[in-house]
């Protein structure tokens, strides 16, 4: 593929810490792997590292409009092992991030074979990867049960888990001032920018059922969706404000009292933010990720968003759980300290420490 000449760099010349950022979105996987990325790449800019995003072009708009803000260059990523490799010579790249559940392991080997250092951020199973560093934000870390290259490094859990300065920059939800306890509690609904599996109606209809009294914000991609909200009954003192996906989540949900959400990434932002959280597997794949911060006791679980959907309006555990966390302050205060207190936001700062020492390590 042909490059632009920005891109490049002249051989032999004198030049800092380049690393290009491999991943992509979808409606259908979401948008979760390229905000990490873009999580890490403000750290790595900090250090002074050019960073580049790869990846496919078929992204939302909404995080088109993102990594626009971020003002990183953004160009192809090869799912061919050997043209991603070319892609990374070609613009004498140090090192290469990989975020990707399906990213064939033939690319981190052969990104490795041409002098590239590779990092991997995973879940819970390296896929296969072959890898310098292993980035596995999973509670714990999770034993992976992969003997892993000689020499290379691991990091897991809890500290290592990558809050992007959004999130940051919206502080802690402690730092909030009540204004009037006796108001019904705030809350906001939301299964990422993408929604693909029509979760948030789901568990709009579950929080309504409960009967409480509260003041909602739903986060609704598409007029579909939007229009199955706004038709649910509201009981007394319940009402519900439904918004498109919008940039200021993360204040959002500083300013509410329990947030709902599916067990993806995100759930590490709102830990880090001080929310009290109730979540919902939509995938199999977030299995791990909702049985490890439920057994932590830092959430509270809902279950599959398969077994909330076939509830009727007026039963089921998880409306129970809910109905419980909107009418207990002080349970819900638990989760958030506990939350709070897991997460400290420093996670990009400890990768990029370590993805940056290993660079110069080759480098000397």
């Amino acid at each position: 593929m042909a490059l632009d000449s920005s891109t490049l760099v002249a051989p032999g010349s004198a030049r800092g810490l380049r690393i290009g950022l491999r991943a992509d979105a979808s409606p259908r996987i979401g948008g979760g792997h390229v905000m990490r990325c873009l999580a890490l790449s403000n750290e790595l800019r900090r250090r002074g590292a050019e960073v580049f995003l790869l990846g496919r072009a078929a992204s939302p708009a909404w995080l088109r409009e993102y990594v626009d803000d971020q003002r990183i260059p953004v160009l192809p990523g090869p799912e061919d092992p050997a043209e991603l490799a070319g892609v990374a010579m070609e613009m004498a790249l140090d090192a290469v991030v990989l975020d990707s559940h399906t990213l064939a392991p033939e690319c981190s080997a052969a990104l490795r074979s041409a002098g590239i250092v590779v990092a991997a951020l995973i879940d819970g199973a390296t896929r296969a990867q072959e890898a310098d560093l292993y980035v596995d934000q999973s509670p714990g870390g999770g034993e992976i049960g992969t003997i892993l290259p000689a020499g290379a490094r691991r990091l897991g859990g809890y500290r290592h888990a990558l809050i992007r300065d959004a999130v940051l920059a919206a502080g802690r939800r402690a730092e909030r001032t009540v204004v009037d306890p006796s108001e019904p509690p705030q809350v906001l609904c939301f299964f990422g920018a993408t929604d693909p599996y029509g979760g948030v109606p789901v568990a709009v209809r579950a929080l309504l059922a409960t009967g409480a009294p509260l003041r909602m914000t739903a986060v609704a991609t598409g007029s579909e969706p939007a229009r199955a909200i706004k038709a649910l009954p509201t009981g007394t003192a319940q009402q519900v404000h439904v918004v498109e996906p919008v940039a200021h989540l993360p204040e959002l949900a500083r300013t509410s009292d329990l947030v709902v959400t599916a067990a993806g990434s995100s759930v590490y932002d709102l830990l880090c933010i001080g929310c009290a959280v109730a979540v919902v597997t939509v995938t199999v794949s977030q299995q791990p990720l909702y049985e490890a911060v439920l057994g932590d006791a830092l959430v509270a679980g809902l279950g599959s968003l398969e077994v909330l959907r076939a509830t009727d309006g007026a039963g089921g555990d998880g409306v129970a759980q809910l109905r419980r966390l909107l009418t207990s302050p002080a349970e819900r205060a638990e989760f958030a300290r506990r939350g709070a207190e897991a997460v400290d936001g420093q996670g990009c700062a400890r990768v990029a420490e370590a993805l940056v020492a290993l660079v110069e390590g080759r480098r000397r």
